[in-house]
C-alpha cells in the first residue's frame, strides 16, 4: 500500500487518480510512476482491467469504486461502463473535457481532479456549475494521460477568466438521462429498451435532423450544436416510437408539396446516412427500424428496394406513374379516375403515395370502364333516363372531367356498377311470361303517371311498389314492367321537396355542380340533402327543400346569370369583376362555376 494514503474522489476517473498519485508521491508524471509499480502505462491509458486491478491493489481503494468510473475495453472498440456496453464514439477520448470552475475549486483545495463524467461524449455541461465543458484537443505532443496540469495550464485569474467567458445553461435532458441510467435509474421505456449507445446516438441524430435540417454535415457540428441536437431529439425519443414518428412526419410534411419525387435519402439526409453507415456506429438500434417503416409507409418503393440496407419484402405504395406502368394504363386518365374516387386529392403532387390495394382496385375499374355513350345499350334504356340516373347518383361516373367541363365523352361508368343496378332492379321482380295492358315499361309508366322515369326507378329500388315484373326474354331496364296507377298513387310519398334535377333547373345549373355544392360547402351555401327513407332500408331518395334553394339564389349569383340579367356578355361581366377586385366566394376549380356573394356586388357595377 502506498503511504501516505491519498483519498480517491468518487467522481474521479482512475486515470486522474493515477496522475494525482504520481504527483503526490514522486512529484512527477504518471508514466514513470506506473512503471515503477509494474503497471504498463499503455494499459492504464487504455483502461485495461489488469491496470485498474493493480491500481486498486496499490492504493487500497476498493476495486469496485475504481471500476465504476471507467469504460473498460471488452472487444473491438467496445467498452463496459457500469454494465452498459458502449462504443468508442460514446467516449470523449482522445480530447480532454473539463469544467474550468471545477478545476478552479480543485486548485483552491489543493488538487485538480478529472471527473469520470467528463470522459463521456454526451456530457457537455457541468451538472455542478451549469456551464458548458471546455475541450482541449489532443495533439501528437499532448500528454496521453489527460493530465490536467499539462492539458489545462491556466491557473488563478486565467482559469477564472475561462469561467467568466461562458454563459450558464442547464444540463440537457439527454445528458441527465445518461447519468441516471448509469446510476441504475429507470428512464423512458423506449430509450431504456435500447443500448445506451443506441439511445444516445439515435436521440442526437434525430435532433440534428430536426434542428439543422437533412443537409447538415455531422463533421461540421460543434460541441454546442451536438448539445442542442440532444435537447431537441430527446423531446421525441423520450416518447418512443410515437414521438420519433412525429418528428419524421414533420420533416415529411416540409417536402410534401415539393416538385418531382423527393427521395427518402434526401428528405432525411443526415439521419438516413448516419443510420445506414456502419463505419462509426455498428448497430443503430430500433430507430433504424422505425425510419425504415416510415419510409416504406410514405414512399412509393417497389419490392426489393433496399432501405437502410434491408430490402422491402413488398410494395406498399404506388405513385400514379408506377401504378399506371404496373397496370398498363394511361397515367393522365388514371390520375383523373383516382381523383374522382377520392384516392388522391385534385392537387396531389406526382409523388403522392397511393395505397397499393386502393390503387389497384381503382385501376381494375378502368378495365371495366363503359363510356357514357354506351351506357344506354348496357342498361337497355333511353338516354334521357341515363342522364336522370347520373343526376340522382344512381350511377356514379368513374371520371366526369374537371369541374366546369361538360360533355358526354367526359363520363364513364364501372360496368360492375351497371350490372349491380340492373340486378337490384330485378331482385324483387316477378317473372312475366306475356304482356298485359295494365303493366308497362318504366318510361311509359312514368309518362302516364306524370313523373320522371328516375322516380319510378327510385320506387322500385326503395320497395315502394308491390307490382314489379320482369318480362321473360328481355334484358336490363327494358325488361321491367310496372303499374302506372300504382306509381301515381305512390308518387306523393317520394316526391316532396325538389329532386336534384329539379333543383338544378331552378338554379340554372348542371346536376353535377349542384352535387359539388352539396358535397363541398353544405354549411356555407345553406343547402343540404334531405332523404326520403324507403321501406327498403338500403335505399334513400335525395331531396332539397325549396326554401334552401331560394336562399341560395338570394345570396349567390354566377357570372352567366349576371350577364343574362344585365344584357352583357359573360366575358364582360368577368372583366368588370376582376377590375374591381371582386373574387368568387366559390370558385370554378372547386365546384365547376364561379359564384359571387350578391351583397358584395354594388349597384351600378354592370350598368
Amino acid at each position: 500500500m502506498l503511504l501516505p494514503y491519498l483519498p480517491f474522489d468518487l467522481e474521479e476517473s482512475p486515470l486522474s487518480y493515477a496522475s494525482r498519485l504520481a504527483k503526490f508521491h514522486v512529484g512527477d508524471g504518471a508514466a514513470a510512476f506506473l512503471k515503477d509499480f509494474e503497471i504498463k502505462p499503455q494499459d492504464m491509458m487504455a483502461n485495461k482491467e489488469v491496470s485498474i486491478a493493480r491500481l486498486a491493489e496499490l492504493s487500497k481503494v476498493p476495486l469496485g469504486d475504481l471500476r465504476a468510473n471507467v469504460a473498460v475495453p471488452v472487444g473491438d472498440r467496445t467498452y463496459d461502463l457500469r454494465g452498459e456496453l458502449v462504443s468508442a464514439e460514446f467516449l470523449a477520448n482522445p480530447h480532454t473535457m473539463f469544467c474550468p470552475a471545477c478545476l478552479a475549486e480543485g486548485d483552491d483545495e489543493g488538487g485538480r481532479r478529472g471527473r469520470w463524467l467528463w470522459t463521456l461524449s454526451v456530457v457537455r455541461t457541468c451538472p455542478r456549475h451549469e456551464i458548458p465543458l471546455m475541450c482541449r484537443a489532443k495533439s501528437k505532443w499532448d500528454d496521453p494521460f489527460h493530465e490536467l496540469d499539462r492539458r489545462v495550464p491556466e491557473r488563478g485569474d486565467d482559469l477564472k477568466a475561462l469561467v467568466e467567458g461562458v454563459e450558464q445553461r442547464s444540463v440537457s435532458p439527454l445528458q441527465e438521462y445518461v447519468i441516471h441510467r448509469l446510476e441504475r435509474r429507470a428512464g423512458p421505456s423506449w430509450l431504456d429498451s435500447q443500448t445506451l449507445d443506441q439511445a444516445t446516438r439515435g436521440t442526437q441524430l434525430l435532433g440534428v435532423l430536426v434542428a439543422f435540417g437533412p443537409n447538415q454535415n455531422l463533421n461540421e457540428l460543434t460541441l454546442d450544436d451536438w448539445d442542442h441536437a440532444g435537447r431537441i431529439g430527446f423531446q421525441f425519443t423520450a416518447r418512443g416510437e410515437a414521438g420519433i414518428n412525429e418528428a419524421l412526419d414533420a420533416e415529411y410534411a416540409k417536402s410534401s408539396d415539393a416538385r418531382g419525387t423527393p427521395g427518402a435519402k434526401k428528405m432525411f439526409g443526415c439521419l438516413y446516412n448516419a443510420l445506414a453507415s456502419s463505419k462509426s456506429f455498428k448497430d443503430p438500434g430500433d430507430i433504424a427500424r422505425i425510419l425504415r417503416d416510415f419510409i416504406s409507409e410514405h414512399f412509393a418503393l417497389p419490392a426489393g428496394t433496399k432501405v437502410l440496407k434491408k430490402p422491402l419484402s413488398e410494395r406498399l405504395l404506388h405513385t400514379v406513374a408506377s401504378l399506371a406502368k404496373e397496370q398498363s394504363l394511361n397515367s393522365e386518365t388514371l390520375r383523373n379516375v383516382l381523383v374522382a374516387a377520392k384516392v388522391i386529392p385534385e392537387n396531389a403532387p406526382s409523388h403522392f403515395p397511393i395505397p397499393v390495394e386502393a390503387g389497384r382496385e381503382v385501376a381494375s375499374r378502368m378495365v371495366r370502364i363503359v363510356n357514357v355513350i354506351k351506357v344506354p345499350d348496357e342498361l337497355v334504356c333511353s338516354r334521357p333516363l341515363v342522364d336522370q340516373l347520373f343526376a340522382e347518383r344512381l350511377l356514379t361516373p368513374i371520371y366526369s372531367g374537371s369541374p366546369g367541363i361538360s360533355g358526354r365523352t367526359q363520363k364513364s361508368v364501372d360496368q360492375a356498377e351497371i350490372a349491380l343496378l340492373v340486378s337490384n332492379l330485378h331482385a324483387n321482380a316477378a317473372r312475366l311470361l306475356t304482356a298485359t295492358e295494365n303493366l308497362v315499361a318504366i318510361s311509359k309508366a312514368a309518362e302516364r303517371a306524370k313523373v320522371p322515369a328516375v322516380t319510378v326507378v327510385h320506387m322500385i329500388l326503395g320497395g315502394l311498389l308491390n307490382q314489379v315484373f320482369c318480362m321473360t326474354g328481355e334484358q336490363g331496364v327494358a325488361a321491367l314492367r310496372v303499374d302506372p296507377v300504382e306509381i301515381k298513387n305512390q308518387a306523393s310519398s317520394c316526391s316532396w321537396d325538389f329532386s336534384i334535377m329539379e333543383a338544378a333547373g331552378l338554379l340554372k345549373l348542371s346536376p353535377q355542380i349542384v352535387w359539388r355544392l352539396l358535397d363541398r360547402h353544405p354549411e356555407e351555401v345553406s343547402m343540404q340533402l334531405h332523404w326520403v327513407i324507403c321501406p327498403s332500408a338500403h335505399h334513400r331518395i335525395p331531396r332539397i327543400a325549396p326554401e334552401e334553394i331560394a336562399d341560395f339564389k338570394k345570396r349567390f349569383i354566377h357570372s352567366a346569370r349576371i350577364a343574362e340579367q344585365c344584357g352583357l356578355r359573360v366575358c364582360e361581366v368577368e372583366s368588370r369583376l376582376k377590375r374591381r377586385g371582386i373574387r368568387p366566394a366559390l370558385s370554378e376549380a372547386e365546384v365547376g362555376q364561379d359564384f359571387y356573394r350578391t351583397h358584395v356586388l354594388k349597384l351600378g357595377l354592370f350598368t
